[in-house]
């Protein structure tokens, strides 16, 4: 059996979609298939990598536009090559309404819901509507039931892990690799310190402003704690924004950044912090970030939002006093939860019970 993706990431590996990919692919290999991933041409030279024709001209002027270019050129150049695949995985809709044709053997595959859901540009549109007509058109593989929700089925969160929930609608969330992301030394540079890690890719959408705004709150109670942001600094006016932030509220000395490390890196990371804080505000599906730290035993906090309803973090309201509030409390019980959060990752946020769902 061949199968192909659709993404619009996949190598260099640096975020959580590409993370999954490569886990799927695995999955697919060791069944004795073979997946080939159509992406936006990176110069990565790889076997299971078809390069799509990319121009950085257009999105430099049109915010939004790269991923709809993708869409389009990747039609335009491969078309009648991936009408030939056995299955075609779509990481996200946006991307399958072209393979429409092919519905029966094309799965949609959500990694959240990646529109807002208010205030909404052009592309949430364009993305919106294309997740409204697929939805009953081609099978669905979600990771959050925050989807699903979305789109009328009644389902709670965490509901049904591993499971088609509804005719051709699979809920499963993800997983992370317990061998992999498990205790063991921390990152030298955090020795001796009190650390809280914020693991997120530093956008607007991820709340890297609540977390400082929060840790505010905290450190007046414990100034012996820092905060490690740890992400890839992109220039523009959000970055901006949380510089300013941490110069007005005085925090220059306890709030550092960190640029985003190789994944094979995170559980030093993990291990080395006293807490990781997941903060986001809007689209976030069952965050891998929040799983990897559990499975390493640091105790988590995130906000109760989207898919990290589904996740056994300690979970607060998106709003400063909320999350400060829980930081203090999971901080003065933090080795009881991270136990707690550890065994339920393990026990059933696994890549077994992953790798048999997507199987079946």
């Amino acid at each position: 059996m061949k199968i192909a993706h659709l993404s619009h990431c996949y190598k260099p590996i640096i975020g959580g979609q590409e993370v999954y990919i490569s886990n799927l692919q695995k999955v697919i290999s060791s069944a004795g298939m073979e997946g080939v991933v159509y992406q936006p041409n990176k110069g990565v030279v790889d076997a299971d990598v078809k390069p799509v024709f990319r121009t950085r001209v257009i999105p430099r002027f049109i915010n939004g536009a790269e991923a709809h270019l993708f869409d389009f050129f990747l039609n335009l150049q491969y078309a009648k090559e991936i009408a030939e695949y056995d299955v075609i995985i779509s990481h996200y809709a946006l991307h399958a309404w072209k393979q429409r044709k092919h519905a029966a053997k094309t799965i949609v595959l959500s990694h959240g819901v990646e529109w807002h859901l208010e205030n909404q540009t052009w592309d949430d549109k364009k993305r919106a509507e294309a997740a409204r007509k697929c939805f009953d058109l081609f099978p669905h593989v979600v990771n959050d039931t925050h989807y699903l929700r979305h789109h009328g089925l009644d389902i709670a969160p965490g509901e049904n892990c591993f499971q088609e929930v509804a005719p051709n609608k699979w809920f499963i969330p993800n997983c992370v690799d317990g061998e992999k992301f498990s205790q063991g030394e921390g990152h030298p540079s955090l020795a001796g310190r009190n650390v809280i890690l914020v693991p997120r890719q530093l956008v607007a959408d991820r709340g890297i402003d609540l977390a400082v705004e929060a840790f505010k709150l905290v450190s007046e109670k414990d100034d012996t704690l820092e905060m490690c942001l740890l992400g890839k600094r992109r220039p523009g006016a959000y970055i901006d924004s949380i510089d300013q932030l941490i110069l007005d509220l005085e925090l220059s000395d306890k709030v550092f950044f960190q640029e985003g490390v190789p994944n094979d890196e995170m559980p030093a990371w993990y291990n080395g912090a006293i807490l990781t804080v997941i903060p986001t505000l809007r689209r976030e599906g069952t965050s891998l970030s929040a799983l990897e730290s559990m499975s390493c035993g640091t105790a988590t906090v995130s906000t109760n939002v989207a898919g990290l309803a589904d996740l056994p973090t300690v979970q607060c309201d998106p709003n400063p006093d909320a999350l400060a509030q829980a930081i203090m409390e999971t901080l003065a019980n933090r080795e009881q939860i991270a136990a707690q959060q550890q065994k339920k990752v393990h026990d059933v946020f696994n890549m077994r019970n992953w790798s048999e769902a997507w199987l079946k």
